[in-house]
């Protein structure tokens, strides 16, 4: 059964929605509604991609990555979220430590409520 803060892979559509890709996305909340949808965030091993103090990065030496099922330092897109049907969703390949998901909604919370990173 998939969870908040399980780490899956799905079919992780492109902005101009000119296709999708199969990449490991988190899983930030399972959205109320007749179908099973969920709100997730993007997951890169791009990491020359990462915003400073927006984005975080895991590394294999970071104590949450043996969890995550990730196979490479990563990461963690504050910006790109998306709503995925469960039917792109893969299936499961690991959990992201509490603290560091609480670590990522609150820098979430932070751009929501103010627009910007503080």
């Amino acid at each position: 059964m998939i969870q908040r803060a399980d780490i899956v892979l799905a079919r992780f559509p492109f902005v101009d929605q000119a296709g999708s890709k199969i990449r490991p996305v988190l899983i930030l909340a399972e959205i109320p509604g007749p179908h099973r949808d969920f709100l997730v965030m993007f997951i890169s091993s791009q990491l020359h991609q990462a915003l400073p103090g927006i984005d975080l990065i895991v590394s294999p030496a970071h104590p949450a990555f043996a969890h995550t099922g990730l196979k490479t330092a990563s990461v963690f897109k504050v910006f790109k979220i998306a709503s995925l049907s469960q039917a792109l969703v893969l299936g499961p390949i690991g959990h992201l430590d509490d603290d560091v998901f609480h670590v990522l909604i609150d820098r979430l919370i932070c751009l929501l409520r103010t627009g910007r990173m503080s």
